[in-house]
């Protein structure tokens, strides 16, 4: 296959990633966002799971991003509306989606944050509604500070 046709040719979605219409989705110019309950956050994340299953370059739908299942890094992961991640992050990203539900990781968390891979260009992150917003804010001085903001 060649360069052209890898950006030309129209693929085929393994499978589309249904977002339950409990959650609300806020899109931003450089990531997206999936805002909702701890159910269904819960619930929602375990839905990333299913990409590691897929194969090098296979596509899933999610809304109106692309999921990319890739081992390399491509050109691809520039494009608009795009996320691109080898099959083992997007079970790492199903897992610390999941934990922040059970308040073991910040709330919000964009998969950026996590510090696993390379930042990717277009962020996916979740916010769970019925629990604090809790995170960490870098100081001038260098030093970080733990801030938890009740709703």
């Amino acid at each position: 296959m060649k360069f052209f046709d890898t950006i030309f040719i129209k693929r085929e979605f393994a499978f589309e990633i249904k977002v339950p219409p409990s959650i609300e989705i806020v899109h931003m110019e450089n990531k997206v966002r999936f805002r909702g309950t701890m159910e269904d956050i819960s619930k929602f994340a375990q839905e990333f799971h299913r990409l590691e299953k897929l194969k090098d370059g296979q596509i899933c739908k999610l809304d109106k991003y692309t999921l990319k299942v890739s081992e390399y890094i491509t050109l691809e992961r520039n494009r608009v509306n795009w996320i691109e991640l080898p099959p083992k992050a997007w079970l790492i990203m199903g897992c610390k989606f999941n934990e922040v539900p059970y308040e073991y990781e910040d709330n919000p968390l964009d998969f950026n944050d996590c510090g696993f891979i390379n930042k990717i260009p277009f962020d996916i992150g979740v916010e769970v509604t019925d629990l604090p917003l809790r995170f960490y804010q870098l100081n001038e001085d260098g030093t970080y500070e733990k801030k938890i903001i009740e709703r």
